[in-house]
């Protein structure tokens, strides 16, 4: 067989197992909306893919919450807009008080969930946000990064002044 025959062997095989792999983890990890009566109430136990901040705080630096001194509409539409400006981002799911995007990866093409969820407390807008991939048992830090970067933007944005009201 030829050198040039070789491979182009090669590089069809390649692209073939390639595209086997993303058409498999695609399969593996079908997309389906995460409504907010199924918020997670916590990360698996031990996990190394999932990272929350809510009342059970996991790789988050123990953060409980963000809290703003804002409309929720007006949070939750901020949220939003972080997260739609995220590279190879897709919103599963939008409801008044929660939205779902999933956040692919750039290779491989893997899911991670992306869950922000939104209540009045006191007059404040309260988040809470859950990042988790879909397959594996490591997401070598992505998803605690992803949480960590969504609420250092949410801190930085200044927002109107208002009482949150759960209207």
């Amino acid at each position: 067989m030829t050198e040039r025959k070789t491979a182009v062997l090669f590089t069809t095989g390649a692209i073939a197992a390639y595209l086997f792999a993303v058409l498999a983890i695609h399969i593996a990890a079908p997309d389906v909306p995460i409504p907010p009566e199924e918020f997670p109430e916590k990360c698996p136990d031990g996990s190394s893919n999932c990272s929350m901040i809510g009342p059970l705080p996991y790789r988050s630096d123990g953060q409980t919450e963000l809290r703003f001194n804002s409309s929720l509409e007006h949070v939750m539409s901020v949220a939003s807009e972080w997260a739609e400006s995220q590279p190879r981002t897709n919103s599963l799911g939008e409801w008044p008080d929660q939205h779902h995007f999933v956040f692919t990866s750039l290779v491989f093409r893997f899911p991670d969930d992306f869950l922000i969820r939104g209540f009045c407390d006191e007059g404040h807008s309260v988040i809470h946000v859950y990042s988790e991939s879909r397959l594996g048992v490591s997401d070598f830090g992505v998803n605690e990064d992803r949480v960590f970067r969504f609420a250092n933007h949410m801190s930085s944005v200044e927002m109107p002044t208002s009482e949150c009201t759960g209207e």
